[in-house]
């Protein structure tokens, strides 16, 4: 009978994390996220998606697993993984490559696909251990590692090794994703972007909620407060700037958009970030 019945997604407020297991447990991975990478660095796990066989992933091997397969993990001896969990939206600076794998020949039948932790990779994720022990854990910083991974994974391994290993999640609405992030930035508002994409107004909301679930407005409100906040916290720009380059009107039209999104104004964010980050 298998032991320590435990959760994997549950109140997980950043993407990385890194998690030792005793032998004989079972995991459920029931997340929040669309997709998360798992990368075996000892002993090994298997995963069981939807009732189907069990998928061995042994020592110094990694695979992806999407929300759409639910399923469980079974440790059975001693286990160190690490876990890269993401939203497909958060993948902006990879659109172009995701694009280029979707383009890519060759069977993806949707088969469970695995692959080697190369060298590189394996000291990459050693050196993010001992950053996560040491309490480097900021979601700033978890991002910062999360676009480099795809770096590196984009740099060592083929196209078309990815476009098998990444194949649950580049489904038919990631292109429509992909237009999104690479244009939603460029117009003014949903009415533009509905125009940019060739549809009614009515017909691009509906298709939007059906991929994002949730309506454009607010959603691109709140991809434009994450990348201020994701700009404020970076310390190279000035709040000005920031102001600037999201095209506000006056400095107090961002102030005000800051208050309403996060509570404060970008004063009080920047000097309670700098506050946390020098306690540390």
């Amino acid at each position: 009978m298998l032991e320590h019945p435990t959760t994997l997604g549950e109140k997980i407020p950043n993407s990385w994390q890194s998690l030792h297991f005793s032998k004989n447990c079972t995991l459920e991975n029931n997340t929040s996220y669309d997709a998360t990478i798992f990368f075996v660095i000892k002993g090994s796990i298997y995963f069981s998606i939807e009732n189907a066989e069990n998928h061995r992933i042994g020592a110094q091997e990694m695979c992806v697993i999407s929300s759409e397969n639910s399923g469980k993990m079974k440790v059975e001896e001693n286990t160190h993984i690490m876990m890269c969990s993401f939203q497909i939206e958060s993948l902006v600076s990879e659109q172009n490559a995701i694009n280029e794998l979707m383009n890519q020949e060759g069977d993806q039948s949707g088969r469970f696909e695995k692959l080697p932790i190369k060298e590189r990779i394996g000291g990459y994720l050693g050196e993010l251990d001992l950053c996560l022990q040491e309490g480097l854990d900021s979601a700033y910083f978890q991002e910062i590692k999360r676009r480099e991974l795809f770096l590196l994974l984009f740099f060592y391994y083929s196209k078309q090794s990815l476009a098998k290993f990444l194949q649950g999640i580049l489904f038919e609405d990631i292109q429509f994703r992909g237009f999104i992030m690479k244009n939603y930035q460029r117009v003014k508002n949903v009415q533009d972007l509905a125009v940019l994409a060739n549809y009614s107004t009515s017909g691009f909301i509906k298709r939007f909620h059906r991929c994002f679930n949730e309506s454009p407005y607010k959603w691109m409100q709140r991809q434009k407060a994450s990348q201020i906040l994701f700009d404020i916290k970076g310390g190279t720009k000035s709040l000005q700037e920031i102001a600037t380059l999201y095209n506000f009107s006056s400095y107090q039209h961002f102030a005000n958009f800051c208050k309403v999104q996060f509570g404060f104004p970008p004063t009080r964010i920047l000097d309670k970030y700098v506050v946390n980050e020098s306690s540390n």
